[in-house]
């Protein structure tokens, strides 16, 4: 009767005890596969309650020459930071549940990381052309490595090559290695360095990329006119810049490589290199027709004049701004339809664009990896996102990397909407979209942006028919969409398509992302997820504009989307972040889900009546000095806020209106316990503010 006992007390001992035991079996690579990346993705099974994985990296099958290892972490998926070497390897995987408890290691699985017998070497100061060819040469010739000269120097002009230094297409099993070379792109700042399309196994390793003339400007606001409210009117003076042939940023008048791509403008941070200044609109509309030379002056002054703009109370003697060019012009590196892509120790100080860019491919690494501010004279790097994934089965992998003075988010999860044009029958419907990735098997939602309505019964694509000529897409789907649901699909083929309901594949959406140990300074939101099962995780997210972490689609612009579940954002430290226009009634962390509403004769973004977020759980980060709140939870079911510790040593918000520590609407059975205000010495208007939402459990 007593063993009896003892059985029955073990079995009930509770889940965290028991699911401990249950061991995650190894998926990617294949036991007793070989490949020749460095860098390989190993994944596993997800073991259900488990808190997170250990994985362990060997040369012996004893494991006790250890090439590789993790501990705690929060996604069954794991990338070597440092490259492997060449030769079998051997590696196995465990389960740690919340209380610590271990389960036993996996089976070992073993993997060999083969040698590259096609090495192709580009000698320093090679000329475009000359890399061009060799580079030509290695691509005809995979699995093939191209090698730069140690530490060397290459001047390229590009000519006319178009959007892209180099572009290939179809190239398979490639390592190029800049063997810590330093590249200039001279010339032509609206050239791109890198473009890979349908290929697979890539590695780029080991370059530093700049750009003369930069594809950016840099000027000081010497006179400000306020006379007129509704008139922006400065005066501007060209900033000296280290390092380039011009001893000036490049001019914003009689100056066709510049204004033919200029984009728009903002005002820069003195205080914190690569900042947006607080307080102000996100950016400025300035056009290059806004601009005029004062004849005579040297360094360069402007007039900058844009009438019906209030923007001028934004504007202070001893300001800095910078006009970004973005139009028709390449990002630093950009893939479509690419797998296995590796970027490891690469600085680049300037971009036309972003710099890491997956458009529809999948399991993207970033490695050591900084957008960074070359000197004292810089204050952007590049123009847009740091790391930027479109529509990706398996999200990137981003550590020990930066993101300083981009132009843009650091990263970006999304997938774009297909707009709905013809309701054919409840299995069949019409799209366009000029971002189509639907293949037979994936699965999608329809989304109605003017309700925020979500139509998930699982949908299967059958069948894409490509409609010749009319740029639309036929989708045979299974099962068919209930007929209340059919039927409530009425915004149907408008003029406005932004209007129009939408279709979002779901299994393209990044998962298995990580974000981790990096550090992130930029105009707009530091990380902005739409994916699932991932981690945003130990990241410092200092100064960026817009919300550290964002989870929340764009309904009104840009059609991104759509939600998130099963995303974990854990032990980050944000600090004065959220404060332009797009951080108004956010928090530093924000969880939103949004509809469309019009405003006078435009649409803008509002928040939805629906809770599609799922499982976000925001655990022991650390918040300083949020703009208005310190974490916002809207519109999510099964979530948890909790560990977190919230401080400031300044006196106010920037942001007015409503403070709230954690604020929680439209959600569902979330819970709040443990966070920590001791050390956030503003008053607040509620520590916890709960809005139209069920089932709340907060645990003081």
């Amino acid at each position: 009767m007593k063993k009896i006992s003892m059985f029955f007390a073990l079995l009930f001992v509770g889940s965290q005890s028991l699911y401990a035991q249950t061991v995650p079996v190894p998926a990617t690579p294949l036991n007793g596969s070989s490949g020749y990346m460095p860098h390989p993705g190993f994944t596993w099974s997800a073991v259900p309650e488990a808190g997170s994985y250990d994985i362990m990296i060997a040369a012996d099958t004893g494991f006790t020459n250890i090439l590789a290892q993790r501990a705690s972490l929060p996604v069954t998926r794991y990338v070597p930071l440092q490259p492997l070497p060449a030769g079998k390897l051997y590696w196995r995987v465990k389960a740690v549940d919340a209380s610590g408890n271990g389960s036993p290691w996996s089976a070992r699985y073993s993997y060999t990381v083969a040698t590259i017998a096609n090495v192709y070497t580009v000698p320093d100061n090679s000329t475009y052309a000359q890399v061009k060819a060799i580079l030509d040469t290695a691509v005809k010739h995979t699995p093939a490595t191209v090698q730069f000269a140690a530490n060397g120097h290459y001047a390229l002009d590009p000519g006319a090559a178009g959007s892209f230094m180099f572009s290939y297409t179809g190239v398979n099993d490639l390592i190029v290695d800049g063997n810590q070379a330093t590249i200039t792109v001279m010339n032509h700042p609206e050239t791109g360095f890198l473009n890979f399309r349908n290929s697979n196994r890539i590695t780029v390793k080991g370059f530093t990329v700049d750009w003369d003339p930069l594809p950016h400007s840099l000027l000081d606001i010497i006179q400000v006119d306020t006379s007129n409210p509704n008139t922006l009117n400065v005066r501007a003076r060209l900033r000296g810049v280290a390092g380039q042939t011009s001893p000036y940023y490049p001019a914003i008048t009689n100056n066709p490589s510049f204004t033919t791509h200029w984009s728009w403008a903002y005002l820069l941070d003195p205080a914190h290199p690569g900042a947006v200044k607080p307080g102000i609109g996100n950016a400025f509309g300035l056009v290059p027709g806004d601009a005029a030379y004062i004849a005579g002056t040297s360094p360069a002054e402007y007039n900058i004049v844009h009438p019906g703009s209030t923007s001028g109370k934004y504007f202070a003697t001893g300001d800095i701004l910078t006009i970004l060019c973005r139009t028709n012009m390449g990002s630093f590196i950009s893939t479509t339809n690419c797998t296995d892509l590796t970027f490891s120790n690469i600085t680049n100080y300037a971009s036309p664009m972003g710099c890491y860019y997956a458009f529809d491919g999948g399991d993207m690494k970033v490695l050591n990896c900084h957008s960074a501010l070359k000197d004292n004279t810089r204050f952007v790097s590049a123009n847009a996102d740091g790391v930027h994934c479109r529509g990706n089965t398996i999200g990137p992998w981003v550590e020990n990397s930066s993101f300083t003075g981009n132009g843009d988010d650091g990263v970006a999860l999304y997938n774009k909407g297909m707009v709905i044009t013809a309701k054919n029958a409840t299995n069949s419907l019409t799209v366009k979209s000029d971002y189509m990735n639907l293949k037979t098997g994936d699965r999608f939602d329809i989304y109605i942006p003017k309700t925020g309505n979500i139509i998930s019964q699982n949908f299967t694509v059958t069948s894409v028919q490509a409609n010749t000529g009319q740029g639309t897409f036929t989708v045979q789907f299974t099962p068919a969409i209930a007929d209340s649901s059919y039927a409530a699909m009425t915004d149907i083929n408008l003029s406005d398509q932004q209007q129009n309901a939408q279709l979002y594949n779901s299994t393209r959406r990044n998962e298995l992302f990580y974000v981790y140990n990096n550090q992130f300074t930029v105009r707009g939101r530091g990380v902005i997820l739409r994916a699932a099962n991932g981690a945003v995780d130990s990241n410092r997210l200092y100064n960026c504009s817009s919300p550290a972490v964002a989870l929340y689609n764009e309904a009104a612009q840009w059609i991104n989307g759509l939600y998130s579940s099963k995303v974990s954002i854990l032990r980050n430290n944000i600090r004065d972040c959220a404060y332009d226009n797009l951080g108004a009634d956010e928090g530093a962390i924000t969880v939103k889900f949004k509809k469309i509403v019009l405003q006078g004769s435009r649409y803008i973004d509002a928040i939805a009546p629906s809770r599609p977020h799922q499982g976000i759980l925001i655990n022991n980060n650390t918040i300083e000095n949020f703009a208005q709140h310190g974490i916002t939870l809207f519109n999510a079911t099964g979530s948890k806020v909790g560990h977190n510790t919230f401080n400031s040593n300044v006196s106010g918000f920037i942001q007015p209106g409503l403070h709230y520590g954690i604020y929680l609407n439209t959600t569902d059975s979330c819970t709040i316990s443990g966070n920590n205000f001791s050390a956030e010495t503003r008053p607040l208007t509620a520590v916890i503010q709960q809005t139209n939402s069920t089932n709340v459990v907060i645990v003081p």
